[in-house]
């Protein structure tokens, strides 16, 4: 590697082409140092991982990153919204490449040293996070999103992927190193990297603590925390039964509070499921529209859209900018209130309620109540959108009186209950702090909740986004039936993967 010294890494506000309000404090980025066989990470979050001293297996973790396959992650968005339609501060510029070379981190990380572990089975565990998210398309889950519904299971990606795998050769590359599709992507067992939820696994802990600690994590005082962290078997380990357990009840507490509101007051936030709701039709007129797009590649038509949605996000900056940019528009406008929001009004309310975790968990909170003066005076929904609650709202679009009406279904509900070494033993955090058994009660109550949102725009505006809503819709299902087409599939991954080294989110040197 080089004889730089890295020192941490950080985006400010107002950063070349911010469009507002994207950046709260300064934002700690990865970097990569890639280097002939080697590649050293400067994670955000688990510190510096070095590889390319476990041979022959980190030759193979090499060709995987040099691979365009997974080349392309450098650019596709981990929580779906590109900066300008993003409804909260530090949620964006984070990729699918930070989450899949982080969780490998984490894992290396933790099975260092432990010799319940060879060589072999430290590869087979890592290459189990690198590829549960390899399969992932554009935007991230919209892919599932906007071929299985909002409430279809959001694994399509999980669907599809040993095709994917075979397509690109991958299968044949493991055999090189004498491994398997069945062992590295696809075990029968159920353990500390991928397990049912409300546990721990590598994929819960690394994108929960990653997104933490850019913005939820502060009204809970988890920063303290953050260069220990950086040796994470100070917090975590692994037990007999090879499930996670954390080993520190204080930090237990602060990260399973800043988990919490991740669903809640951004993922699912209503105002933030009403972006994904008109993110999807645009990107589905866009497939369906023959919308421009930016990867200048020669494609046999007609072209499947789920062939097309493995490029990379920024394939649709055209498409999405092209014509009257009806969509781009509404996106960005409510995505810039909702993020002033957030740092003006929202934020004192998490500070007010959590009180940085120095006593019992709050009472779970609503998203649409102020919990202080600061938030009621400033109201905490754009001013272009009306909410209101909808346990039995349906996902869809209609005109009402002029205006559209949006379904918001509930989505996918995500929770951790984490197990916490005591010197009593190890017991789930609820069983351990009763507050916190309300609390995620609550929790699961908020997460239940479907909304129905009302978007305020004139008549001729509120007609023509109904419009394009109804033909894009109405030719979805002629178009999502069409034959895949597997060299259209190799050369959008192919150009994706060159295309994503232009436009990534993150600092990758090749030395």
């Amino acid at each position: 590697m080089s004889d730089k010294l890295y020192l941490r890494e950080y985006i400010m506000p107002g950063y070349p082409n911010d469009p507002g309000e994207t950046i709260m404090g300064a934002l700690h980025m990865p970097s990569y140092e890639l280097e002939d066989n080697s590649m050293v990470i400067h994670d955000a979050v688990w510190g510096d991982c070095s590889i390319g001293d476990r041979q022959p297996y980190d030759s193979l973790l090499m060709e995987l990153a040099r691979s365009p396959l997974f080349r392309r992650l450098q650019a596709v968005e981990q929580l779906t919204l590109p900066p300008s339609f993003s409804t909260v501060p530090n949620t964006t510029l984070f990729s699918r490449w930070q989450h899949i070379w982080g969780s490998l981190a984490f894992v290396r990380k933790m099975t260092e040293g432990d010799d319940r572990f060879d060589d072999r089975q430290r590869t087979v565990l890592e290459l189990r996070t690198l590829f549960s998210d390899v399969g992932q398309t554009a935007f991230s889950h919209l892919g599932d999103w906007i071929f299985q519904g909002i409430q279809g299971g959001e694994n399509l990606h999980d669907q599809d992927l040993r095709a994917l795998l075979e397509t690109f050769g991958i299968d044949e590359t493991l055999a090189d190193y004498g491994l398997t599709l069945e062992e590295t992507v696809f075990p029968e067992t159920e353990d500390w990297v991928e397990c049912p939820s409300p546990a721990l696994c590598v994929d819960r802990v690394d994108y929960g603590m990653r997104e933490v600690l850019r913005w939820s994590g502060w009204p809970m005082g988890i920063m303290q925390y953050e260069d220990q962290l950086q040796d994470p078997k100070s917090l975590f380990r692994i037990n007999d039964h090879m499930m996670l357990e954390i080993t520190d009840q204080d930090f237990a507490r602060r990260f399973a509070a800043g988990y919490s509101i991740l669903p809640t007051e951004h993922w699912a936030q209503p105002v933030h499921r009403l972006q994904l709701e008109l993110l999807q039709t645009a990107t589905k007129q866009a497939l369906t529209g023959g919308g421009h797009f930016s990867d200048g590649i020669f494609l046999a038509h007609p072209v499947h859209p789920r062939d097309r949605m493995y490029g990379i996000d920024s394939d649709f900056r055209f498409a999405f900018s092209g014509g009257d940019a009806a969509f781009r528009r509404i996106l960005e406008t409510i995505g810039y209130h909702q993020r002033q929001i957030y740092q003006r009004a929202r934020q004192a309310d998490l500070r007010s309620q959590f009180g940085e975790m120095k006593g019992d968990f709050p009472e779970f909170l609503d998203p649409l109540t102020s919990y202080c003066s600061k938030s009621r005076n400033f109201m905490l929904v754009a001013p272009q959108v009306e909410i209101e609650k909808d346990s039995t709202a349906q996902q869809g679009m209609a005109l009402d009186m002029g205006r559209i009406a949006i379904g918001l279904p509930a989505l996918k509900a995500r929770l951790i209950d984490p197990p916490v070494q005591t010197a009593e033993g190890t017991a789930p955090l609820s069983e351990i702090d009763p507050s916190y058994k309300n609390y995620l009660d609550g929790q699961t109550r908020a997460m239940k909740m479907g909304y129905q949102a009302i978007v305020m725009l004139n008549r001729d505006f509120s007609q023509r986004i109904y419009d394009i809503y109804s033909e894009a819709s109405a030719t979805w299902q002629r178009c999502s039936t069409m034959p895949r087409n597997a060299d259209n599939l190799r050369n959008l991954v192919a150009q994706a993967g060159f295309y994503g080294a232009g436009a990534r989110f993150d600092d990758i040197r090749e030395i």
